[in-house]
């Protein structure tokens, strides 16, 4: 009897779906968009000019930013790319709703990268934020 209670369970158990990292994105001071793609983060592109749409420079997320938690980003200080040395913290923001859009118009915070670390170099967002795959 409990075989069959648990079979009917599973059963009927609505399936939930997690969104899909759709990468991150932020601005430095210098208008450049730096861009953290690829399904689990493994790269990192530059891009000058949005009207353009060409990324100028790319590199990879895994060499110059090795520590990439659930709560931190650290990148390598003295690397090529333009997070060089910089650490964010990971976290949630009600200002950023990714999925506040046609058709879904969830509220829900979104997830964002704050700068903690090296922010000073102007090639450093301040702010990366996350834009899932789906909402």
């Amino acid at each position: 009897m409990h075989k069959l209670a648990l079979f009917c369970m599973l059963l009927i158990t609505p399936q939930v779906h997690a969104a899909g990292y759709g990468g991150a994105s932020g601005k430095n001071a210098r208008g450049e968009t730096i861009h953290i793609g690829g399904d689990n983060a493994e790269t990192l592109a530059v891009q000058i000019n949005a009207q353009d749409g060409d990324w100028v420079e790319s590199y990879d997320m895994r060499q110059e930013c090795p520590t990439f938690t659930d709560t931190t980003l650290a990148c390598l200080p003295g690397r090529a790319s333009p997070l060089s040395g910089a650490t964010y913290t990971i976290t949630t923001s009600k200002r950023w709703k990714p999925c506040n859009v046609e058709p879904f118009h969830d509220k829900s915070a979104g997830e964002v990268y704050v700068c903690i670390a090296g922010c000073k170099n102007p090639r450093v967002p301040k702010m990366f934020k996350v834009s899932p795959w789906e909402c």
